[in-house]
């Protein structure tokens, strides 16, 4: 029973990304799943993954918006186009390089939030640190943030996905990961939200 909850908390990470729902561009070439990447660069994936004791509803207003994602990328320098439409964009930067991004996908339902945007602005240059070759490319990228209800509308499973292209996969890794962690637990504090493991709870027991 354990190995496949396991097995099905996988599928829920990685279907968004390959069932598309609700608003989507209409862009063939788009591959998030598997990347085409150019010479000199590598493919990368990963997925984080939260299970929190508040209904999704409370993480909704707070990470919901393409535009409004403060809590995520910083502070957002423009905007394009519709908020939360697919084909909207947003300039940000970051440690001194500005990027644009685009909105590929939006739905939003009672029981799931799902919000999918890739980078729009080419190859882009971060700066790492104070050394010459402290920096790392990415060719490409594309996130998506799912928000689902679960235990009976009392909870939330929140999922944060990442492929992308890049010089330099095991930075490009460790950096995403420490970003989003610390992304993910700043909004829950401002929610009232814990992190739990293992299942729902019952009647017969009030704590996860």
């Amino acid at each position: 029973m354990l190995a496949i909850s396991h097995l099905a908390l996988v599928a829920l990470a990685i279907l968004p990304l390959v069932s598309v729902a609700g608003q989507t561009e209409n862009k063939h070439h788009l591959d998030p799943l598997d990347p085409k990447c150019p010479q000199g660069q590598y493919p990368g994936f990963e997925v984080n993954t939260f299970q929190f004791d508040v209904p999704a509803a409370k993480f909704y207003d707070a990470t919901g918006s393409f535009f409004h994602s403060e809590w995520y990328s910083g502070p957002i320098a423009s905007t394009h186009g519709k908020d939360n439409t697919p084909g909207a964009t947003r300039n940000a930067t970051f440690n001194g390089t500005t990027y644009r991004e685009r909105l590929v996908e939006y739905s939003r339902s009672p029981s799931k939030l799902i919000l999918r945007y890739t980078l729009d602005s080419g190859l882009v240059v971060f700066v790492t640190g104070a050394g010459p070759h402290d920096t790392i490319a990415f060719g490409s990228y594309t996130e998506e943030l799912g928000l689902y209800s679960i235990c009976a509308g009392r909870a939330t499973y929140f999922t944060l996905t990442a492929v992308y292209c890049t010089d330099k996969v095991a930075t490009a890794y460790d950096g995403y990961d420490r970003l989003k962690r610390a992304a993910i637990a700043d909004v829950a504090v401002a929610v009232g939200a814990k992190v739990f493991d293992g299942t729902c709870r019952t009647a017969a027991s009030q704590v996860y």
